[in-house]
């Protein structure tokens, strides 16, 4: 391993570095000059003691390559979620479109291309996520200068319609209720008035209730199959004990508190699987209870649309919900908030008028001017 000169066809000379990566000899021709040829040696053997040295074959690396080893990079700091979610992007969509292209070769058309192609089968929300790890991935590729041009730089995200929500009325919560498994009745009773998300819920465990200062902490959730703290830092939180969440909580204890750490449990004790609850319970409930089909996720839209339209404090809620802001609230769920929605007038004039008259509110507070 080092650096030699030799002269080309023209009679010049040129340096070359000599190294080995993962066991196979490398040369690279670096140009004229002998410092640079040291200096250049330098930073591969750097790169590959810490793992960063990347193979360029001779016509550059391919874009199946390069992915593969871009993707197993990121697995240490991904989610388990969303390392299988990258790694089916690549598998179904990414590679057999860009595979066997040269990594430099890959052009903006070619990416325009693929988005054109995946409009006619594909949601502009679904699109986005598909772009999003191959955005990522030639950003990585130019800061390394595997690449001269980044040609998924001057591409932007399509646009996504907002999505319509189907919240419970209060009315409809108690048909559900009603109607659904006597198994599963005090789940939905806590999805309900608690706003958790369902990975949280089928994660939480009796180490994480305290029923004396009716408080659930909210620390894991479960995703594939695996556990690992919330989504957001804001999703780590203590939630509030409703009297109705209380008393579910305090039912199920009576079913699970000493025969497994988990709150709630599928029929045969086993951890509860999201996909089987919402097939085998959640939809069933609905037909039963002739309510409209949705997804389970609308438990924890109801929670917020029936605190929101009865005029509990936004920040409140927000917290409960694990919101980062409470921006992020009056986004998603403007049209329940109550003085977003009287747009007529109405709530000012209960206050201030009454019978064709103002009300004397600043005599009340002895704040009328001296005649």
């Amino acid at each position: 391993m080092g650096v030699y000169s030799k002269k080309d066809k023209d009679g010049k000379m040129r340096w070359y570095i000599d190294f080995y990566a993962d066991g196979i000899r490398k040369r690279e021709c670096v140009g004229h000059s002998k410092t640079l040829a040291k200096k250049a040696l330098a930073k591969r053997t750097t790169e590959v003691s810490e793992e960063r040295y990347i193979n360029k074959p001779k016509g550059g690396l391919l874009f199946k390559e390069f992915a593969e080893q871009w993707l197993e990079e990121r697995k240490a700091h991904l989610k388990r979620s969303s390392y299988y979610d990258y790694k089916g992007i690549l598998d179904l969509y990414l590679i057999p479109t860009f595979g066997k292209k040269r990594l430099g070769k890959v052009t903006e058309a070619d990416i325009e291309n693929l988005i054109k192609d995946l409009n006619d089968r594909l949601s502009n929300k679904r699109i986005n996520n598909i772009l999003v790890p191959l955005k990522i991935l030639f950003k990585t590729a130019y800061r390394r200068k595997s690449i001269t041009i980044n040609p998924i730089d001057g591409i932007g995200m399509l646009r996504v319609d907002k999505t319509e929500i189907m919240p419970l009325s209060m009315e409809e919560v108690r048909l559900f209720l009603e109607n659904v498994d006597s198994n599963f009745k005090d789940y939905f009773e806590v999805a309900f008035f608690t706003g958790m998300r369902p990975s949280e819920q089928i994660a939480l465990k009796w180490d994480n209730i305290d029923f004396n200062r009716a408080k659930i902490n909210v620390v894991d959730a479960r995703v594939m199959g695996e556990e690992s703290s919330p989504k957001t830092v804001a999703s780590r939180r203590a939630i509030d004990m409703l009297p109705p969440v209380k008393e579910a909580l305090e039912r199920q204890s009576e079913k699970t508190f000493l025969s497994s750490p988990y709150v709630f449990v599928s029929k045969n004790g086993n951890i509860v699987d999201i996909g089987n609850l919402r097939k085998r319970t959640w939809y069933p409930a609905l037909k039963e209870a002739g309510l409209r089909r949705r997804t389970m996720y609308e438990a924890r839209h109801t929670f917020a649309t029936l605190m929101l339209s009865t005029g509990e404090n936004p920040n409140w809620i927000s917290r409960m919900m694990g919101h980062t802001s409470v921006e992020m609230l009056f986004k998603k769920y403007n049209g329940y908030i109550p003085n977003l929605t009287h747009q007529d007038g109405s709530v000012f004039m209960q206050k201030f008028y009454e019978d064709g008259h103002f009300l004397d509110t600043c005599n009340k507070k002895g704040l009328r001017a001296k005649p």
